[in-house]
């Protein structure tokens, strides 16, 4: 039992191995203390103690300081480690602007990515809308935010929600760039997690961060335990939402109404402390919509149903179109989107007249379905629609569905009306394995056949057995045209072939290095073409099967990443990659390939940015990326998709993405009723009309978005960022050489026989390049490492594989590494893993010199001879940190005193430190840097010298550097107060100005507006009036609350003054050789 005496608040103990700060005493006597952890490699960590009943509990004021230096000299290599693993480990949340986290992550880090960084940084709760275009990197972007908070302690809770492609993509970047280990919460999961703890257990609370589908937002088996964890509210928690619009009310007339998903999300977002929206379409159109998505984001500085003041979308929006960074000097493609036009085709062509024996088709419906009530004539046209759709992305698709719906009309003919079962397919799950896609493929394959029965169904509604008849009669007459074509090459294949044989293929028909990707959004139109190309394929060829690939709704999670890899890898005989709708998110394909063809146009411009983004995003080689697809000239349903895109391409280069401003009504319109012949001119001019101007010109107002002010404030921003980022690099960055000797020294400690030198392998672009494996392979294959060696490998396990198979297998060997961006000549990033500070290797490496049994067999005294010094110098060297509420570090720095060297054989006499900021001390510091990478050990006599004095140095300098440390702290202090109160004050202003305006739009009288509002509309108007009352009250309380919860979250509760080390610098001596 301790004998300790009782510790109080603010002191530190030594308990169980680890150092701890008490938090809190106990009320009672059965109560314990709070204490908090502040050891490196287990901070935060909480423990509740009954202080009498523990074993070895004892105060720690003095014995870090009462063992420094006896047990003699611990050899440079050792503590320049040491040292400068402290310093890396080290943050600060004193200096607002101060950047840290790109220093932390493997990332090629261009300026413009800082800003939602510095943004960040500037909010007392970080409510961000990254809304930069598509494909500038807002997933790094979100990360650096995230490891920002995690190392200034302002985060211990995530959650990323994305949409189902993109969740492994989620999860695979942030690990890699950041170190980041994420679970994904799916039914796999669960099945896991309740097998191994029992059908009770809460996935939630069984880690800190998580990233959750979409899909699954609205689903109680996924959603209560994490409300359960987060409660009403948890502070330090924040939400990443990927894909935000998806949040904002859609609609496509005066009044946006509020989806399921907006509800879902509101109950949920509101319980974080910390929101990040990303989005590269913010704003579809109408303002009250892109209000509600704010208010979802920041609800102390939106409300729904108010308009948006750019003054105070300002600090919380970041912005930036890829053709305004390439303005300012950034590499990013040109993108060029051309229409193919097939025109001179004969009258009978297959394309043709089907499509006029369709037109044809829908006249004889309308007639039948003329005098039905609207609703039940929009249910019987959609069958129509589904025809038109599949017609205009391929006979063979047009032929299966029409086959099913004349099966259909069949058994309306004989009487039999009952509905067909609904075959569901869960979305979020794609077939594990490659031998699973058959069987996948025939789900999909009933799926479609059970959906295309119930609209055939819906579209029979009042018609009699003759007029049933006359119809299947036409489609009848379609099904013989379609079946005579569905097996021959149409006019965009004949074409593509000669493309291809263009440009993919030399003069003798060998492939060449171009790529190309074709996207379509039907199985089977994707199917036939994929037959039809293989004529290019030459049996000769020994990578015949490898040069065509698909990536589809069914292609199986084993086979997606090789795909990916595959598509990517420049030596990989791959060329052709056919993609259906599966593929327009989630997955980048930019670095072999600058060409996209579009075998059909999706009906929602949302979907068509989504394809072309596939190879229009950042790490783009090309200087220009084509987007192509098809018109039939002679088809005159094709002047409405190509007034589409012309339409989404004007407006995108407003904009950037633009496919929300016009998405949502022109989907719906031709969702309901389809592109009849003779109203097509009609629909092409109204979607080029000022109507969607309108609405683009109300995005632009409510985001300030103007092309003037814009370019402007990016100058501005740039400039700023360029400073702001070597400032920060002058302050914490990270030299890679020192960051490979460290990383190499730790390798050697775990017992491994390596070249500590770790001399590199090859060089990429003047980036040298390590074989890790090679150097270590004893630790490479240790089962202890195993693990965080895998993370080296060039593709990930694959569902059902074993491990042992995984590793021996040809295509999952270990990458080669390097510890900074190894970038290609032609800008595209090098096959290469980027070792850095939060790599889960690197941190398990570097953790050695952090550990308390480290630490405890460290000397902490070190001799060095430098040529750097001219004469023998003395430092001490210590750690300040300043602790908040939880032991979170506010502020930490590593501090030194220098003195002249004095000779204690000569007699006593006190050591004179250097006076803080002398021109001298700086030399002495830029002297032990040097020193550090010599590291030179010193002769034993020079040793012994040296280190004869050390308890009476010690002794002379310490009280010097306590006190430094007391003026720092109470500097850090006064900053981190001045800072919360600036903060808080703020935050009431915004509060009260809130209020206020809230109270002053209630009492205004919109009733005339509501007059020009359909139903639904007015609804979410008033709903939206109500939500006035509760959001006002709400921001009563916070008024009350948040502002004192800002300052104590930056109250100083504790601090530590710790001893790093005790370094002599000597001049180097000449030795014998």
């Amino acid at each position: 039992m301790s004998a300790s005496p009782q510790p109080r608040i603010g002191q530190f103990v030594s308990l169980r191995g680890r150092l701890w700060l008490v938090e809190d005493e106990p009320a009672a006597s059965y109560d314990g203390h709070l204490l908090a952890c502040i050891d490196d490699d287990a901070g935060g960590e909480t423990v509740r103690v009954l202080w009498p009943a523990e074993i070895d509990a004892r105060l720690r004021d003095e014995e870090a300081w009462d063992t420094l230096g006896l047990g003699g000299d611990d050899g440079p290599a050792a503590f320049a480690a040491y040292l400068r693993t402290v310093q890396w480990r080290t943050a600060t949340a004193t200096e607002r602007d101060l950047f840290q986290a790109p220093f932390r992550a493997g990332i090629r880090l261009d300026p413009y990515q800082l800003l939602p960084l510095r943004k960040a940084l500037r909010l007392p709760r970080v409510n961000l809308l990254i809304a930069d275009d598509v494909g500038l990197g807002k997933t790094v972007e979100a990360g650096l935010v995230l490891r920002e908070l995690l190392l200034r302690r302002r985060v211990d809770f995530t959650v990323v929600l994305a949409p189902p492609a993109m969740t492994g993509q989620w999860r695979d970047e942030l690990q890699t760039k950041f170190g980041l280990s994420f679970e994904i919460v799916d039914r796999r999961h669960l099945e896991d997690l309740r097998r191994r703890r029992g059908h009770g257990a809460n996935p939630w609370a069984a880690g800190s961060r998580f990233i959750l589908s979409h899909r699954l937002l609205g689903d109680e088996a996924y959603v209560a335990g994490l409300r359960d964890v987060l409660e009403d509210f948890r502070a330090r928690s924040l939400l990443i939402l990927d894909e935000a619009h998806h949040a904002a009310p859609a609609g496509g007339g005066r009044y946006a109404v509020e989806t399921q998903f907006t509800r879902e999300l509101r109950d949920l977002a509101g319980r974080f402390e910390h929101r990040l929206f990303l989005t590269a379409t913010p704003h579809n159109g109408h303002s009250n919509s892109f209000a509600t998505l704010l208010e979802l984001l920041d609800p102390q500085r939106f409300t729904r149903g108010l308009t948006v003041r750019p003054a105070d979308l300002e600090p919380v929006m970041v912005r930036r179109l890829k053709s305004d960074l390439r303005l300012l000097g950034e590499r990013f493609p040109e993108r060029v989107v051309e229409p193919v036009v097939i025109d001179g085709l004969p009258a009978d062509a297959p394309e043709l007249r089907l499509a006029a024996m369709l037109a044809g088709y829908r006249d004889l419906r309308d007639r039948r379905i003329g005098g039905l009530g609207g609703g039940r004539a929009a249910q019987a046209r959609l069958a129509f629609v589904g025809l038109q759709q599949r017609l205009l992305s391929s006979v063979p698709a047009f032929a299966r569905t029409l086959r099913v719906h004349i099966a259909s009309l069949d058994r309306l003919i004989a009487g039999q009306t009952s509905v067909p079962p609904v075959v569901e397919i869960d979305p979020d799950i794609a077939p594990e394995r490659a031998a699973d896609e058959e069987a996948a493929l025939d789900r999909l394959a009933a799926a479609d056949t059970a959906q295309v029965d119930a609209a055939a169904l819906a579209g029979a509604s009042g018609g009699t057995r003759e007029q049933l008849a006359a119809e299947r009669a036409h489609a009848a007459a379609m099904l013989a045209v379609a079946d005579a074509a569905r097996h021959l090459p149409d006019a965009r294949v004949r074409w593509l072939l000669d493309w291809i044989r263009t440009h993919l293929l030399d003069a003798g028909a060998r492939w060449t290095g171009r790529r190309l990707i074709l996207f379509t959004e039907y199985e089977d139109t994707r199917r036939w073409f994929q037959r039809q190309l293989s004529v290019l394929l030459d049996p000769a060829d020994p990578d015949e099967d490898r040069r065509i690939d698909s990536f589809t709704g069914i292609t199986s999670t084993e086979r997606r990443d090789a795909i990916k890899r595959a598509f990517n890898d420049p030596d990989h005989p791959i060329r052709i990659l056919l993609c259906t709708d599966a593929a327009r998110e989630g997955i980048n394909l930019q670095s072999q390939c600058h060409d996209l063809i579009h075998v059909d146009l999706p009906w929602n411009p949302s979907r068509l940015e989504q394809r072309n983004g596939r190879i229009d995003r950042k790490l783009q080689p090309a200087d220009t990326v084509t987007c192509r697809y098809f018109v039939y000239a002679q088809r005159p349903e094709d002047v409405v998709l190509d007034a589409l895109v012309r339409k989404t391409e004007l407006i995108r280069r407003q904009l950037g993405s633009a496919g929300q401003v016009l998405g949502d009504r022109i989907a719906e319109r031709l969702a309901a009723r389809g592109i009849g012949r003779a109203e097509a001119p009609d629909v092409a001019a109204r979607i080029r009309d000022a109507e969607a101007d309108e609405r683009v010109r109300t995005a632009v107002c409510d985001m300030d978005d103007g092309d003037t002010a814009r370019l402007a404030r990016l100058r501005r921003e740039q400039a700023d960022l360029s400073a702001a980022l070597e400032q920060a690099r002058a302050k914490v960055g990270v030299d890679p050489d020192a960051l490979r000797s460290v990383v190499a020294l730790a390798i050697a400690r775990t017992g491994a026989n390596v070249d500590t030198a770790l001399p590199p392998i090859s060089v990429v672009e003047g980036t040298p390049v390590f074989a890790l494996h090679e150097a270590a392979p004893a630790l490479a294959n240790d089962p202890a490492w195993q693990p965080l060696f895998d993370e080296l490998r060039s593709r990930n396990l694959r569902p059902g594989e074993k491990p042992g198979q995984w590793r021996a297998s040809a295509d999952a060997g270990f990458r080669r590494i390097s510890f900074a961006p190894a970038i290609l000549a032609d800008g595209r990033d090098a096959d290469v893993v980027q070792l850095h500070l939060e790599h889960r290797l690197v941190r398990r490496l570097l953790g050695q010199f952090l550990s308390a049994g480290f630490r405890q067999g460290l000397q902490r005294t070190c001799v060095i001879e430098t040529g750097a010094a001219r004469v023998a110098r003395v430092l001490l060297i210590g750690r300040l940190a300043l602790y908040g509420e939880g032991a979170a570090r506010l502020h930490e720095e590593v501090l030194s005193v220098a003195a002249d060297w004095r000779d204690p054989a000569r007699g006593p006499a006190t050591l004179r430190p250097l006076a803080p900021g002398r021109e001298a001390e700086g030399r002495v510091l830029d002297e032990l840097i040097a020193a550090l990478d010599e590291a030179r050990m010193a002769t034993p006599a020079i040793v012994a010298t040296a280190s004869a004095g050390v308890a009476a140095d010690i002794a002379d300098l310490r009280p010097v550097l306590e006190r430094r440390a007391a003026e720092q702290a109470a500097r850090a202090a006064t900053e981190l107060a001045r800072r919360a109160e600036a903060e808080a004050t703020g935050l009431e202003r915004l509060l009260r100005e809130r209020i206020e305006r809230i109270r002053r739009e209630r009492g205004q009288d919109d009733r005339q507006f509501a007059l020009l509002l359909d139903e639904a509309e007015a609804r979410q108007r008033a709903a939206d009036r109500r939500s006035w009352d509760r959001a006002a009250t709400r921001l009563d309380d916070e008024l009350v609350r948040e502002p004192e919860r800002l300052r104590a979250a930056n109250r100083v509760r504790a601090t530590r003054l710790e001893p790093i080390g005790m370094v002599y610098l000597w001049p180097k001596q000449d030795r014998p050789a």
